[in-house]
């Protein structure tokens, strides 16, 4: 009935030009001079309203109906309902003074009424049909409000209590049923609180992609809503469970929340940037994360985005680059640390982001500085090992370098992948002139590295499309293939954060559509859609896996061809190196003190820590020694004379 005054008003005015309106109601302490006629009966019916009103008004006014079939006809084609007939056919049998007084109305002679009078009793039938619409509506109103209400809170306890299949068929029949049997319009209230009930079902259920997607339109619906706030914390914490970013979370930009609390604001806000800087578009995150305030939880992470953004704005100048990138990364550090095991994380990413921060600029001192800063439990310790490793080569402390090789190679870091290592290491070797080790080191590339290509070309060579590329690998992965992908080639795929991210997206879907066709007969037409949604969301993120897979092992293959040329060249200088040592050897007459002094290896490989302890236990890797490893191998070049 929330429509029903417009509809009124254009009735009205139809009515009152087919009809003319010769006959009105009894209003007011002035009484009609005529009770309620047929006509006015028909009028009242086509403006819509109730029965019991219509009948109240027949019995108030005294009316009594004589009707012919044709007027019974009539009525009912004009939409007079039976109930309203089925009365006005009592009237005529409603005692004696009833009869009376309308024989009394039927003979008095009829008297024509004014264009003033009518005009008065048109004014009046409306101001009259308008009130008992408010009244109706007002009625109806409160009574489907406490209805909704009713049907809100069982939903919600059904959902609470696990029962979600029941939630969702309550809230699913209540918007069908509607208001006197007419479907709740999707916009309407209803509908919208239906749509919260819905998520909650789901969400607990552990639907949490399904439930997302609920709570999203939700949310979408503005802050005006009653439940935009409750939705959008409970999508903010299913985003931190499950690689949820779908594009329609750039309409959350059209929104202003500043009539919300500071906490909400704040968080809010960061949703927002994080979810525009992880598509690409760090110049509109940056005013959302700007405004996280200072004692905010997110505050941490606002900072890393913003020192992210810095680090990759090409358009500003280096030292621009630096300082505004720097300043952001120790402000999350400091703002992380105070959040203690909450926080380790973020602390960690800072201090991995000041680190390649440094590297990038050449400042390998400050770089390896921050890599030490990485918590020995952080699952960024590899990559910091690693970086760092190639921080000391550049810098040429071959001391260090080799110990962090070394400890590259032990059982703690197998599950990585690093082609490199061999190279970098016969790289050193060879800079030292110790041409032994280097051949050692070109050898163990060649057994361990280049024998990886063919299986590697073969993998792409054999997968086109995406699709195919995951359900190659996963079969690799669980070895339900004795030509897949050797395991050491599927490191660098594992290790790929956004691989892994989608990964799990699709283990949730997948198991999300076992529990729909679970219980699809129950859910129904709402269960059909569901899995619908599901199954092309899951093609989707296999599709994306695909590509994550594709880039990776097509990069993997130019770096295997980059290290062998590098390999290629450092035999051509070994071989070189031993020409040469051999002519000055043929120079001299076989007199090394002649061709000029070589300064002999001595002792272990490599030593732990800073106190030149040799290291005895070869082959063996001690958790707590790992990162101090040094190698005091010493250069055997010759020294001229």
């Amino acid at each position: 009935m929330t429509s029903l005054l417009p509809f009124i008003r254009s009735r009205f005015a139809q009515r009152a030009v087919q009809l003319g309106l010769a006959a009105g109601l009894v209003v007011g302490p002035q009484a009609r001079a005529f009770a309620i006629g047929v006509q006015d009966v028909i009028t009242l019916a086509g403006l819509e309203v109730p029965d019991e009103q219509i009948i109240k008004k027949i019995q108030k006014d005294g009316s009594v109906f004589k009707l012919a079939p044709s007027e019974i006809l009539e009525l009912k084609k004009k939409g007079v309902s039976d109930k309203v007939i089925k009365f006005m056919l009592q009237t005529s049998q409603g005692g004696a003074a009833a009869a009376a007084s309308s024989k009394k109305t039927e003979d008095k002679p009829k008297r024509e009424l004014s264009a003033a009078e009518q005009a008065a009793d048109e004014a009046r039938l409306k101001e009259e049909a308008l009130r008992l619409a408010e009244e109706e509506r007002k009625r109806q109103g409160a009574s489907q409000k406490a209805f909704a209400n009713q049907v809100m809170a069982r939903g919600l306890r059904y959902a609470e209590d696990g029962d979600w299949v029941k939630s969702i068929q309550l809230f699913e029949k209540f918007v069908s049923d509607g208001a006197n049997g007419v479907p709740y319009a999707p916009d309407s209230d209803e509908a919208y609180n239906a749509s919260y009930g819905v998520a909650k079902a789901l969400v607990n259920a552990g639907l949490w992609q399904s439930g997302a997607s609920k709570l999203l339109d939700v949310v979408r619906g503005g802050p005006d809503k009653t439940f935009f706030r409750d939705a959008f914390t409970k999508l903010r914490e299913l985003r931190r469970k499950i690689n949820y970013r779908p594009p329609e979370l750039e309409d959350l930009t059209k929104f202003n929340v500043v009539s919300q609390p500071a906490e909400f604001q704040d968080g809010y806000n960061y949703f927002v940037g994080e979810f525009l800087h992880d598509f690409g578009l760090s110049n509109e995150a940056k005013p959302y994360l700007d405004k996280v305030h200072a004692n905010a939880e997110d505050y941490a992470r606002a900072q890393y985005l913003m020192g992210l953004i810095a680090f990759e704005d090409e358009t500003s100048d280096k030292k621009t680059q630096i300082t505004d990138a720097s300043q952001a990364f120790q402000k999350a550090v400091l703002s992380a640390e105070k959040q203690g095991n909450n926080g380790l994380p973020v602390v960690d990413l800072s201090y991995l982001a000041l680190a390649r921060l440094a590297y990038e600029f050449e400042q390998f001192d400050a770089a390896i500085y921050y890599y030490k800063k990485i918590s020995r439990n952080s699952p960024k310790l590899a990559s910091a090992f690693y970086e760092s490793g190639w921080a000391y080569f550049l810098k040429n402390d071959t001391s260090r370098a080799l110990g962090t090789f070394e400890a590259l190679h032990s059982p703690y870091f197998a599950h990585h992948f690093y082609p490199e290592l061999w190279v970098l290491e016969a790289t050193i070797y060879v800079n030292l002139c110790r041409y032994d080790e280097a051949e050692a080191a070109v050898k163990m590339f060649k057994d361990h590295i280049l024998v990886l290509g063919p299986p590697l070309r073969d993998f792409i060579k054999k997968n086109r499309k995406p699709e195919e590329y995951y359900a190659s690998f996963v079969e690799s992965v669980n070895k339900k293939s004795a030509a897949g992908l050797p395991r050491v080639l599927q490191s660098p795929v594992l290790e790929n954060v956004e691989f892994y991210n989608i990964y799990q997206t699709i283990k949730q879907i997948e198991r999300e559509e076992a529990t729909v066709k679970q219980q699809l007969n129950a859910l129904g037409g709402f269960g059909q859609e569901l899995l619908s949604r599901l199954g092309q969301l899951r093609q989707e993120r296999v599709s994306e896996a695909g590509v994550v897979i594709q880039k990776t092992l097509r990069t993997v293959v130019k770096d295997l061809d980059l290290y062998t040329d590098k390999l290629d060249q450092l035999q051509i200088d070994v071989m070189t190196a031993r020409q040469d040592k051999i002519d000055q050897q043929i120079a001299a007459g076989g007199d090394e003190e002649k061709a000029g002094q070589v300064v002999e290896r001595s002792g272990s490989v490599a030593i732990a820590g800073s106190d030149v302890m040799i290291w005895p236990f070869e082959g063996e890797f001690w958790k707590d020694e790992i990162g101090a490893y040094r190698s005091f191998l010493k250069t055997q070049c010759p020294v001229e004379k």
